[in-house]
């Protein structure tokens, strides 16, 4: 009877030693590594991965190609997180304790329903200096009704008229929107060759940003106009985006 209750007490000893081991285990900080990749398209990079710790909130950035080590208890939940993708946990809390785990992390696509919209073929430089061309208020509206040699005054009246005065707001007008035209053609283009990151919903502030005179474009070179864009575009995504 006593070599039976020594063996049962030898036993829960053993289990109680085992259950301890078991939690500080638990409890230790392990290693985790691993690469995350596109679940659709696994040849596709994942810029900007990030990964973060639930339980302490802290986190880095996967390198290039995707690849991660991160630090943590074995209970905590790791979240990965990059633009355009579902946000993906995993957890080693039920895995078989080891001090480092390596991982592959598949990652799922957001999908979205977009509304209709439109698109726009962009234009070669050499299209768009026409237009340059073609910017500046002309007035060569002014007294065409009327013979200035032989009515001087009357020309002077029609030139400072309220209809000559609203005839020069409307070239007004159009001007600016064939500037607004030409600058946005720019953009496109620039954004399609990396030199800015803007979307159409940003042209129009960058645009009254830029404050760009029709002279100036007019005698900017190709380059100094890129130039300019390109540093004026530097300020305004702190100041505005």
């Amino acid at each position: 009877m006593n070599f039976i209750h020594h063996l049962i007490t030898r036993f829960l000893l053993l289990f109680l030693v085992v259950c301890s081991w078991t939690t500080v285990s638990a409890q230790n900080d392990i290693i985790i590594t691993g690469k995350a990749f596109d679940k659709d398209d696994s040849r596709l990079p994942l810029p900007k991965l990030m990964i973060i710790n639930k339980r302490t909130n802290n986190g880095s950035f996967a390198d290039a190609e995707a690849k991660f080590t991160i630090s943590a208890k074995q209970q905590d939940t790791i979240l990965f997180s990059t633009t355009g993708f579902i946000v993906k946990k995993i957890c080693m809390k039920d895995s078989i304790h080891k001090n480092r785990y390596t991982v592959e992390v598949p990652m799922q696509k957001l999908q979205y329903t977009l509304k209709e919209i439109s698109v726009f073929a962009t234009r070669d430089l050499s299209d768009i200096q026409k237009d340059i061309n073609k910017l500046g208020v002309k007035h060569d509206y002014l007294a065409q009704s009327v013979n200035v040699i032989e009515s001087p005054i009357t020309a002077l009246y029609e030139r400072f008229s309220k209809f000559a005065r609203s005839k020069q707001k409307v070239a007004e007008w159009e001007n600016e929107d064939l500037k607004r035209d030409i600058l946005k053609d720019l953009f496109r283009l620039y954004v399609k060759h990396d030199i800015i990151d803007l979307t159409d919903d940003e042209f129009d502030a960058f645009i009254k940003y830029l404050n760009f005179s029709d002279e100036y474009m007019q005698n900017a070179s190709q380059f100094e106009l890129s130039m300019a864009i390109k540093g004026k575009y530097e300020s305004f995504k702190y100041r505005w985006k």
